[in-house]
């Protein structure tokens, strides 16, 4: 373990996850330092905010003079790195995030893993802030910025530890899955697709990694499983722990959906009796299960099911995650993290039952390593055909040209649905904007859509609508 005061530096702190963890640390009582290439938001407000020295503008052996106690390498540098060099060359220990988390946050706490292929931070966010306001004080680790908190850590005084579980690798030196170094005592599994295109080859790759996960819970564990999932129900066939179900077919299920200005109201039901009237400032079919889905882990941890309906109903949301940016002359903006085709199709949903009867944009950055590539390519034409106009950005990094996501193709295929004013293939942001400022009018609901930055776009279109008007 770990001592406290110990001097931990990450390799690669610009990740969310990255940032966040070593904020972590810092408020555990290390002494912390990182490095990165760059800084963009929220992590430089974050490390900014928390006083952490970030060494920018590119790696040096030398920052690591004198040796840390301990170096924390990040999943996206490799070796040649010249700081991971002098980790090795000097012996210097090290870990990778995850393994990070399993040896200093995860001593004497139970876990709750949240896993699946979409909704991991929303659901993890939620029932965070359900057991915090249920009096738990848990500790937690999550890949976005809850607004309850205004940061995604905390190292709780409770008993317990809730973290997103991805399936992605953790460093080049450790390819297993992150979330089997998470010892679970409970999982929330809420969807499997294809995902994750650069490590993956497909989808019985990605069943593997998660029936690696399923191997590690305890016979005294839990898995809170959404069984309207087909993967789901194929992989947890021969669970040998307790198993609790949610969704339309599931033990756990949400009734009568409704929903309103403010959010969505829904019965929830255990074995077909109603348990109570919920509601969760999200929209969406695909909040509901993450409401539910985190609702049942923190009835069997504990609470009440009035403190359960307490905490959902003032649950404030996820930073980028539908995230509202402002409203200008009658024109909405919003940022959301959606980099895959049904989080892009499900998103798309739940802004338009937010927003009924308004013409509905979708700015979408091909920037994750999936949507980087044509695997995808068909869903994603049919998903961004849930908008009314669709602007595709330039692909972030291309990979090798045999693989990569053909734009112009996708853009022609929302056109013959749709009609030629329906999509665009804009290169630059700044024709981006100056796109949105000359079509967009008053009612317009104008979501942007990246894994990224997507150089601050969202944040860019609103300013500049409001100059206009």
């Amino acid at each position: 373990m770990l001592k406290k005061g110990a001097y931990v530096y990450f390799i690669g702190i610009g990740g969310i996850a990255m940032a966040q963890a070593a904020l972590l640390l810092q408020e555990m009582g290390y002494v912390v330092r990182g490095s990165d290439t760059s800084l963009h938001t929220p992590t430089d407000r974050l490390l900014q905010e928390g006083n952490i020295v970030v060494d920018k503008g590119g790696y040096d052996a030398a920052h690591l003079l004198p040796p840390p106690d301990l170096v924390v390498i990040g999943n996206a540098v490799s070796r040649g790195n010249p700081e991971v060099e002098a980790v090795l060359d000097k012996n210097i220990p090290y870990l990778s995030l995850p393994g990070l988390i399993r040896e200093c946050l995860l001593d004497g706490r139970h876990s709750v893993v949240v896993a699946g292929t979409h909704g991991k931070t929303t659901t993890t966010s939620l029932l965070a802030w359900l057991l915090s306001q249920g009096g738990f004080d848990p500790s937690f680790l999550v890949g976005g910025v809850p607004l309850n908190f205004g940061r995604g850590y905390r190292s709780g005084k409770g008993e317990w530890a809730v973290l997103e579980g991805d399936e992605y690798d953790c460093a080049f030196f450790d390819k297993r899955p992150k979330f089997l170094h998470y010892l679970p005592q409970i999982v929330i599994l809420t969807s499997i697709e294809y995902d994750h295109a650069d490590i993956y080859h497909d989808l019985e790759e990605v069943k593997s990694a998660f029936r690696q996960l399923l191997a590690i819970i305890p016979k005294e564990g839990i898995l809170i499983a959404c069984i309207d999932d087909a993967v789901i129900r194929e992989i947890i066939s021969e669970v040998k722990y307790r198993v609790e179900t949610f969704g339309e077919k599931g033990k756990w299920s949400p009734r009568g959906t409704l929903v309103t200005p403010q959010g969505t109201a829904f019965r929830l039901q255990r074995d077909g009796e109603d348990l109570e009237e919920l509601e969760v400032p999200l929209w969406g079919e695909h909040n509901v299960k993450n409401a539910v889905g985190a609702a049942i882990a923190a009835s069997l941890i504990g609470l009440s099911i009035a403190q359960i309906r307490e905490g959902l109903r003032t649950f404030q949301g996820v930073r980028r995650r539908m995230e509202v940016i402002g409203e200008t002359g009658g024109i909405t903006v919003i940022d959301d993290f959606a980099h895959h085709p049904t989080a892009i199709r499900e998103t798309l949903r739940a802004v338009r039952s937010r927003y009924p009867n308004r013409r509905l944009w979708a700015i979408f950055e091909p920037r994750s390593q999936t949507m980087r590539r044509r695997v995808l390519q068909e869903e994603l034409s049919a998903a961004l055909r849930e908008a009314d106009r669709v602007v595709i950005g330039r692909i972030f990094s291309p990979p090798f040209q045999g693989e990569a996501l053909d734009p112009h193709r996708v853009v022609q295929e929302i056109r013959e649905a749709k009609g030629d004013a329906a999509a665009s293939y804009l290169e630059e942001s700044n024709q981006i904007v100056a796109h949105c400022v000359a079509g967009a009018v008053p009612g317009d609901v104008i979501v942007v859509m990246s894994s990224g930055h997507f150089d601050d776009l969202p944040v860019r279109i609103f300013k500049a609508l409001r100059d206009r008007s």
